[in-house]
Parts: C-alpha cells; structure tokens; sequence
C-alpha cells in the first residue's frame, strides 16, 4: 500500500487559516511516521483574447501557501514536499487527481472553503468534483472543526435521556 497522503491547498478569497491550517492540522493527526505528504497547489488559468491568464491567485501566492505547508509539515517530523501544478479553466479538480495518481496517493486531502452560494453544499465545486471523479479516497476537512463540534454538542437530546430511566422502571 502507498505511503503517500496529497494535501491539497488552494488561497482562497478570505483568511487562509480558515480552511487550510484545519487540513493541515487533520493530515498531522492522521499521517504515519513513514507517511510522505506531498502538498498540492494547481495554478487555475483562464484563455481569453489577451491571452493566458492566472486567476486563482496572485503570482507567488500559491508558492508560498505551499512551502509554508511543507515547513509547518517538516516541523511535526513528517517528510514533505511541495508541488505546482497548472490547470485551464474549471478543470482544477482533474488536475488534482492526476497529480495524486502520478503521486501514488492513498489518501487525497483537502480543506473545505465554503465558497458555495449554496448553504446545503457546505464545500465547493472542486471537493463535490473530486468526490465524484476520484478512485482514491477523498477526505474533507471541514472550515471551522471546533464550530461544528460545539454546536452538535449543544443541541438538546431531551428524548433520549429521559426515555433511558423510564424504560428501567
């Protein structure tokens, strides 16, 4: 079985932090001391009549996403690298996978943005893409962990606890 987990990261319109620190956080949970980690940014490029255009991020944002990563990655004892990728237009998901499959992935990371104008699709079209393209499996990290987390427990669960002692009697 490979070794290799691929975290992809992408710098969204918002605080990076947000969706991609809980990825990372995720991938040192989970990654054995074997484990390689390969970090993964696709450059998304638009072709238009002035020619070709890079319009996921600023140039050298991506990069620097990625070796900060690796640094962080690094730190925690697990071997990592990074690598770039480039994609037209709307097809970032595929160049993801295929870059986890030259990689040999076992495990396809990614953080979830939320970007979405739907609130029912809590991630966006390249996660819901790859879920349904990829054979290795895909692992979403949700935005906000600790959010979820508190409000699930919180919500009352009145019925159950109070069935439990009268079912005894």
């Amino acid at each position: 079985m490979s070794k290799t987990i691929v975290l992809a990261v992408d710098v969204a319109r918002h605080e990076v932090a947000e969706h991609v620190a809980a990825a990372v956080q995720l991938v040192k949970d989970i990654a054995q001391s074997d484990d390689k980690v390969v970090v993964l940014h696709v450059h998304e490029y638009a072709v238009g009549r002035f020619g070709r255009i890079q319009v996921d991020c600023m140039d050298g944002q991506g990069e620097a996403l990625v070796e900060q990563v690796v640094v962080n990655l690094s730190r925690a004892g697990l071997s990592a690298k990074g690598v770039i990728k480039d994609a037209d237009f709307g097809h970032v998901a595929r160049a993801i996978l295929t870059a986890a499959t030259a990689q040999e992935a076992r495990l396809l990371v990614l953080g979830s943005s939320s970007r979405t104008d739907l609130p029912w699709i809590p991630f966006g079209s390249v996660a819901n893409r790859l879920l349904h393209i990829s054979a290795i499996p895909v692992l979403i990290v949700p935005m906000r962990r600790a959010e979820a987390v508190t409000v699930a427990a919180t919500e009352p669960i009145a019925d159950t606890a109070a069935a439990a002692p009268a079912a005894g009697r």
